[in-house]
């Protein structure tokens, strides 16, 4: 399935390669939508142009940079968010470590 929007926003970029503002929309669009990888392929493919190949490489650039923040992001968030089970696992483990210590204590009481 064709993203039109992508589409339309690439084309722009190609006929205002000089705009920062149009390489923005684009980029902005990749990011929102998750197709950085598609963004990053298309800049990849002018990287090799004498005229367009700084300013493409430059894109590509920073396009690595936002695809690393977004998995950084992800793995951030995995290692806040924990399971339910994990949760629960937690508590049976307080739970049993509390009546272990209950019993001890009546054991040795006199």
């Amino acid at each position: 399935m064709t993203d039109q929007v992508l589409e339309a926003l690439w084309k722009n970029v190609v006929a205002r390669w000089d705009d920062d503002a149009a390489h923005g929309a684009f980029i902005e669009h990749c990011q929102n939508s998750d197709q950085l990888v598609e963004a990053a392929v298309r800049y990849r493919g002018m990287a090799g142009d004498r005229e367009r190949g700084e300013l493409a490489q430059k894109r590509l650039n920073g396009i690595a940079v936002l695809a690393l923040a977004r998995l950084e992001s992800l793995r951030t968030r995995e290692k806040r968010e924990p399971t339910r089970i994990g949760a629960y696992l937690l508590i049976a483990i307080f739970v049993a470590a509390s009546i272990g210590l209950l019993a001890y204590l009546r054991a040795n009481s006199p």
